[in-house]
């Protein structure tokens, strides 16, 4: 795809959330796209490869959690299980002020990462190859967030174990779901309660033909400190209302 395309692409998909991008911020953008192509034919990073919904499903995806961070303070953020950089490195490019980390347990990954922040210049970003259960634990990181996020990691009981020990008192984790999986979020209002957050605001909006859905969970008080438990056992034993350890 030639750049002239690419920005006319992303620009118009993005005026309908009311965002704009500078010169800089797109090229870095069109820079995002062509390493993420490069590197996923060698490491699996993204099932998705047609650089329109590449555009479309990461980029103007990840950007759309801005639609729930008007009213917040924002400066320490951890982007948990980030994969090939989303949703935290789009945010990143947008919000350059924000101290960034991005926290991954496959090391190829973290390859990617490491070369694709050098390449777009970016500053303030640790990148931590580890696993939630375990960062969650260290003090410097536990209840130390303002904002986050975690994107397609697992199901909603695994991700809130994984997130809000991140999470400083009154900050936010933000989830994204579509329609679909709404009612798997529903469900998990009590589990997010004893781990310490309340379901604070739904945001729903439409990205093309595909319903979008942010849930912001808010910290309320200290997650117990018996969570996360351990490595491997949030997914061999998920929270449930009826099973709370």
């Amino acid at each position: 795809m030639e750049r002239e395309e690419f920005s006319e692409i992303l620009s118009e998909k993005l005026k309908d959330f009311g965002i704009s991008l500078s010169l800089s911020q797109e090229e870095m953008f069109y820079k995002y796209l062509e390493n993420l192509i490069l590197w996923n034919r060698k490491v699996n990073l993204t099932s998705i490869e047609k650089e329109e919904e590449i555009i479309l499903k990461h980029f103007i995806d990840s950007l759309t959690c801005s639609l729930a961070l008007r009213e917040e303070k924002i400066e320490k953020v951890i982007d948990v299980g980030t994969g090939a950089g989303f949703p935290g490195i789009p945010l990143k490019i947008i919000f350059p002020s924000w101290k960034l980390t991005l926290l991954e347990s496959q090391k190829k990954k973290i390859e990617f990462l490491n070369e694709l922040v050098y390449i777009l210049k970016l500053q303030d970003v640790e990148i931590i190859w580890d696993r939630a259960e375990n960062l969650a634990k260290n003090e410097n990181y536990r209840e130390n967030f303002d904002l986050v996020l975690a994107r397609g990691v697992a199901k909603p009981n695994i991700v809130l174990e994984y997130t809000i020990p991140f999470v400083k008192i009154d900050k936010i984790f933000l989830a994204q779901t579509g329609e679909k999986n709404f009612s798997e979020w529903e469900k998990v209002v009590k589990i997010s309660e004893i781990l310490g957050a309340k379901w604070d605001k739904t945001i729903r909006f439409k990205l093309d033909d595909w319903n979008r859905i942010l849930i912001i969970f808010r910290k309320i008080r200290n997650t117990p400190k018996n969570y996360p438990r351990r490595p491997g056992i949030p997914e061999k034993r998920p929270l449930n209302s009826d099973r709370i350890l």
